[in-house]
């Protein structure tokens, strides 16, 4: 077993550093052993992780209810009929738009975004998770209690990425953290259970301190910080580094990667419009993008913080547990502001466990870029 999976096992509901993580570590559960018995969401999700600590926790799946229009986070919807013809062409005008930005670096990444999610198990008073009577801890059979209602919890996260090894990095998470219910009924159970936190997700802002240095990952590899800074700042030389990865994490013994390049292609899209790659890669990671299949131009939309944009959509899961009633697999979808070429938001939509389909992850990005000195904002 893969010692990063085995310690969130031992540490599920711990305060994570970083939203990637928790996406990265619960591909992995999926993928091992269906998450030893938790629900895993039934979609794939961002693969750019922030590894190198040695505490980690994962956000819990419990309950999962499709997003309302509650705390910003409802499904997209699409406010005018004009937009480029097709997917390939807005990618193209994306990558011209992405490559004249300025290129700047500082001492730290830093990015603000809005994550909605569905709530997980049930936690004690004191903070404990709650288990069935008998079982033990690292117990293969071991479940962790789940609440009976639906229910989604909203936190804003702030991050510092360190760029050198010798400076600290620094995630805030919990802030303005928010519950919406799927209903009264579900709001009236949770209170009759003493109104539990439910999830990690703190009351209160948490302030995490690194002092050990951060990678990131593309697909299944680690990179560092300045790794990224030197990818390819062309379409062909990208597609040639990104082939090579790929490869390499097909042919990996432990975890071979499934799924086809153009699904690799556009889930390390989902990370890297995040990250600190330079204005150039970021052309060309749109250039390599637009000459992907499978890659549905939905047109101008609202993101979840309500700023106008453009949605791109790709189908994501084959299997029948990720398809609707209707039989349609569920979708990831990536909104890019059109006068800039900056990612506004990822969304996942996908099958909850009560069959019902909509919205299962939205991650709103408010803000990103250099900056010299911790608590520093762009």
């Amino acid at each position: 077993m893969n010692d990063d999976i085995r310690i969130v096992r031992e540490l599920y509901g711990e305060v994570p550093p970083a939203p990637h993580l928790r996406a990265r570590i619960q591909n992995r559960l999926a993928d091992a052993e269906t998450a030893r018995g938790a629900r895993a969401l039934r979609f794939p999700r961002p693969a750019l992780l922030l590894a190198g600590v040695t505490a980690v926790g994962v956000l819990s799946v419990g309950a999962v209810v499709a997003l309302s229009g509650a705390d910003g986070a409802g499904p997209v919807t699409t406010v005018a009929p004009e937009a480029p013809a097709d997917a390939r062409s807005f990618l193209l005008a994306s990558a011209q738009k992405a490559e004249r930005a300025q290129a700047t670096v500082g001492r730290y990444w830093y990015t603000r975004e809005r994550t909605v999610q569905g709530a997980g198990p049930v936690a004690g008073k004191d903070g404990a998770k709650r288990v069935p009577a008998g079982t033990r801890v690292g117990d293969r059979k071991r479940r962790i209690a789940e609440p009976s209602f639906s229910a989604t919890v909203a936190h804003t996260q702030e991050s510092w990425t360190a760029r050198d090894a010798g400076d600290r990095t620094r995630t805030i998470v919990g802030i303005d953290r928010k519950y919406t219910f799927a209903s009264p009924a579900d709001e009236a159970k949770w209170k009759a259970m003493g109104s539990p936190s439910l999830g990690w997700v703190p009351a209160k802002p948490h302030v995490n301190n690194y002092d050990e240095p951060m990678r990131f990952m593309i697909g299944q590899k680690q990179v560092g910080m300045r790794e990224l800074a030197k990818l390819p700042t062309d379409a062909t030389g990208l597609n040639a580094e990104l082939r090579k990865r790929y490869k390499a994490d097909t042919g990996d013994p432990k975890f071979p990667l499934q799924g086809s390049y153009a699904s690799y292609v556009w889930s390390t899209a989902q990370d890297l419009l995040a990250g600190p790659i330079t204005p150039g890669t970021k052309a060309a990671l749109y250039r390599v993008l637009a000459e992907q299949e499978g890659i549905r131009l939905i047109g101008k939309v609202t993101d979840p913080l309500g700023r106008p944009g453009v949605a791109l959509s790709r189908a994501q899961g084959s299997d029948k547990r990720s398809m609707d009633a209707k039989g349609r697999p569920g979708e990831a979808r990536l909104i890019i502001d059109p006068a800039t070429g900056r990612l506004l938001a990822y969304q996942a939509f996908g099958v909850d466990d009560r069959g019902r389909s909509g919205v299962q992850l939205s991650m709103a990005y408010e803000a990103m870029g250099w900056v010299n000195s911790l608590s520093a904002r762009p």
